[in-house]
């Protein structure tokens, strides 16, 4: 069996309500064929940040916005003005003991000190297993 891939692209405006946590993208269905295959993810969103903004961490988590953090997640502090739009990205991989169908990720940003709303403009986030 070789690699299968899933991605998802979003185009629509997400709002992410000041400092929670909020899913930009999501793939589901993905699948492993044998105990221990590795799944990769690669995730990039931009986001128009809101006021006040100092930093944005994006995650990869299984299932959806509570679930388990693939890997790590950290604050990167923003780059330009609050208010201005920016890229952030995320690569990581997940593994497991045994085989795996229908798997869930998403993508998600949190702002960090945001007295207003942001959104994210644009959002991808790619699974490839095998």
């Amino acid at each position: 069996m070789g690699q299968r891939s899933y991605s998802s692209e979003v185009t629509a405006n997400t709002t992410l309500v000041t400092t929670s946590e909020t899913v930009v993208a999501t793939v589901s269905g993905v699948g492993t064929y044998r105990p221990g295959e590795i799944v990769r993810l690669r995730g990039e969103a931009k986001l128009t940040t809101g006021t006040a903004t100092t930093a944005v961490t994006p995650r990869v988590r299984r299932d959806s916005v509570t679930g388990t953090v693939v890997n790590e997640a950290n604050a990167i502090t923003i780059g330009a003005a609050a208010g201005s739009t920016e890229s952030f990205e995320v690569q990581c991989e997940d593994s497991f003991s045994g085989e795996v169908a229908g798997q869930t990720y998403v993508l998600t940003l949190e702002q960090t000190g945001a007295s207003a709303n942001g959104t994210a403009v644009y959002a991808y986030l790619q699974a490839d297993a095998g």
